[in-house]
């Protein structure tokens, strides 16, 4: 939630400083619809991985790698600074595999003794 209100804040930030530049409306919208699907993918992928689907999870986090490649690029077209896409993608490569990470050593340690 953290990261969802300083990049909030960033956004406003960004979009007001541009109030002499016209912006797309649509832009901004494909951006935070691209920053759900991302989300979404990203949680429903580690729920069904952890039910043990392997495929379909892969599937849905590949959904949402795609859907935060898109952002990324949306965002570039609304004229994010570079330092700060650099510091978005970090924290959606951090998110998609640390919470990959952790949902394998809760899945190891949860079947580990079933032998």
């Amino acid at each position: 939630m953290a990261f969802g209100a300083i990049l909030s804040a960033y956004v406003g930030v960004s979009l007001s400083e541009i109030d002499n530049h016209p912006f797309d409306q649509h832009v901004l919208a494909r951006f935070f619809l691209a920053l759900a699907v991302f989300i979404l993918g990203l949680c429903v992928g580690n729920s069904v991985i952890l039910r043990a689907e392997y495929r379909l999870g892969a599937l849905f986090l590949c959904f949402a790698a795609a859907a935060a490649v898109i952002a990324h690029h949306e965002a570039y077209e609304l004229g994010f600074q570079p330092a700060i896409l650099r510091i978005l993608s970090g924290c959606w490569i951090i998110a998609l595999l640390g919470s990959n990470a952790v949902l394998t050593a809760i899945n190891y340690l949860h079947h580990r003794n079933r032998t």
